[in-house]
């Protein structure tokens, strides 16, 4: 089935699409840096580097030399900023890229495709106590698609990562569709933390290998690196750390697994004006035996390792995402750590695309 992905990002919803066998043709990513990933990971796929609001379904169309009602799916990973429960200052139903889903109707409306599939973070079904949503929903209906929300936790679907993820998933023919249940039942053991990163190479802060040997041989990992880590490789790119000030380091010090700034002595957090103001992801350091809080923004979240005094690298967070260690993050570190922390769990977006593939026969 032909895709086409809008605000494509580094690539993880394609990973998750492609992975249940969906072709994706056309990609479109306004971000120089995410472009340059997906093209790295993606080099069949036409990446259309602009914004989604100066692009039109014909000149889609044309590079596909599909017509309209040809597509498949139309994917979207729109921005998250304004529905973001995390981030009080630019949740609000005036921000501007809230409304960018109406480029995703006007697209529905130019190609016609079968499906399409929205992802977004969980506050976007109570903005407004749920109104805002409501209004979306109905011009979706409005364009001819039946659009239904559910909210999936990746740690459900075999992710080693506690994310709550909003996925919008619409259709114009009858409407056949069910969101996926958790794969990972009461009683079934979760992957970990350990499971996923605990092969990956020691590394210091501030570390600017690039690529360098694992940690352990692949015999010795688990299913879930097994997964990730392909028998042949012999070393492992994305092994960047951000480089922490020595007072930085020196709080990592105090901070036990499980536990985050409130750990750290108030003699050394002078430079907060109230300290007490921090959310529990500042200064948290990850637990082995658990699943990961979720990777965002890594400069607001200063997620920790587990038993090294740094923060997370960029291979690291990967893999806590379910990428494979061949997918390929470019542009500088913070735009790396940006791609990942923002990206779609890939097998969290497998189980959706397997539901929508279910729903085709």
């Amino acid at each position: 089935m032909v895709t086409v992905e809008l605000c494509a990002g580094a690539g993880g919803l394609a990973r998750g699409f492609s992975s249940a066998g969906f072709d994706i043709g056309v990609a479109v990513e306004r971000d120089g840096y995410a472009a340059k990933t997906y093209r790295r990971n993606f080099p069949k796929v036409e990446v259309i580097e602009s914004d989604i609001r100066s692009i039109s379904g014909g000149g889609i169309l044309n590079k596909l030399g599909m017509g309209r009602g040809d597509v498949g799916i139309l994917l979207a990973g729109l921005p998250c900023q304004g529905f973001s429960e995390s981030n009080r200052r630019t949740r609000t139903e005036s921000n501007p890229k809230n409304f960018l889903y109406r480029e995703v109707v006007r697209l529905l409306t130019e190609l016609r495709p079968r499906w399409c599939v929205l992802e977004n973070v969980a506050g976007i079904a109570t903005l407004k106590s749920g109104d805002f949503l409501g209004r979306m929903l109905e011009e979706f209906s409005r364009v001819g698609y039946r659009v239904e929300c559910g909210i999936l936790n990746a740690e459900d679907f075999g992710v080693p990562q506690c994310r709550r993820r909003a996925f919008l998933v619409g259709t114009r023919m009858e409407w056949s569709f069910g969101f996926p249940d958790g794969r990972v039942g009461p009683g079934v053991r979760r992957p970990t933390v350990r499971d996923a990163i605990g092969d990956l190479p020691r590394l210091r802060n501030g570390a600017s290998v690039g690529s360098v040997g694992y940690g352990r041989p692949w015999r010795e990992v688990g299913e879930y690196a097994r997964e990730l880590r392909p028998v042949e490789m012999e070393t492992v790119s994305g092994c960047e750390v951000s480089r922490n000030s020595e007072r930085v380091v020196e709080r990592y010090k105090y901070i036990g697994m499980g536990q985050n700034w409130r750990a750290i002595p108030s003699r050394l957090m002078t430079n907060y004006g109230d300290a007490s103001r921090c959310h529990t992801g500042i200064y948290y350091r990850l637990k082995w035996g658990e699943q990961a809080k979720v990777i965002g923004n890594f400069r607001k979240n200063m997620l920790i390792h587990p038993s090294q005094d740094r923060g997370l690298s960029i291979r690291e967070a990967a893999r806590l995402q379910s990428f494979d260690d061949r997918h390929e993050f470019c542009g500088p570190l913070n735009h790396r750590q940006q791609q990942v922390g923002d990206a779609v769990p890939p097998l969290l977006a497998q189980v959706v695309a397997e539901a929508v593939k279910s729903s085709e026969v």
